[in-house]
């Protein structure tokens, strides 16, 4: 009497199993024109550094949308909202390569690995080149103020002087950055840095055309 119910806890095993590794794993996104994300950005820099050139406080909130198949960015400061030339913004929303590197493959899966090389530059210091490591570690579900959405969680690590003016030859620190992606928005979630140097970014609302 045992053996059918054997038989059909096998079979379950059989169904079940590929349909949970299938829900726990996303293709790349096909972006249409008229896709729009709004995030809130946070930097906080330590004390007596600045930096030259584009800078994401700029605005407190950035939309990103596609148009004519690229994706632009737009400043959102009360009730303004102006186009900006701030290519900085993207891979905080779509993961593109940049000074983030490349911060998403596909397809994701829970368990995928892989490294890139990326260069930044520490004020006073010369231009820099860090390889750059990031695992795909769990898929769960997260808040943000639109709402909740199954993500995967992302991170990465890297090696970044300790010291806000950094020596040559000084002391290096492990710098983690997480992110999460969340399929259903085609963008990442949220993200955050960790150390003297931080970076955060929080997704307000969305909009996929059909």
């Amino acid at each position: 009497m045992f053996r059918p119910a054997l038989g059909l806890i096998g079979i379950l095993i059989l169904v079940l199993i590929p349909h949970s590794s299938h829900a726990q794993q996303a293709e790349a996104p096909a972006y249409k024109d008229g896709d729009w994300w709004r995030v809130k950005v946070d930097v906080a820099r330590p004390a007596g550094v600045s930096v030259s050139g584009p800078v994401l406080e700029r605005f407190p909130e950035y939309i990103v949308k596609f148009e004519s198949n690229k994706p632009k960015v737009f400043g959102v400061q009360g009730n303004e909202t102006v186009e900006a030339d701030l290519p900085v913004v993207i891979p905080l929303v779509l993961g593109r390569p940049g000074w983030l590197g490349d911060m998403l493959r596909f397809p994701m899966r829970i368990g995928l690995t892989w490294s890139d090389r990326i260069k930044f530059q520490p004020p006073g210091t010369q231009l820099r080149s860090e390889e750059v490591q990031y695992e795909v570690q769990a898929f769960e579900k997260i808040k943000t103020p639109k709402g909740e959405f199954n993500a995967f969680t992302l991170v990465m690590t890297m090696n970044a002087p300790q010291s806000a003016r950094p020596k040559p030859g000084g002391r290096t620190e492990v710098r983690t950055h997480t992110y999460y992606y969340a399929p259903d928005v085609k963008a990442i979630a949220s993200f955050d840095t960790s150390g003297s140097a931080r970076v955060a970014s929080t997704l307000i609302d969305f909009g996929l055309s059909k």
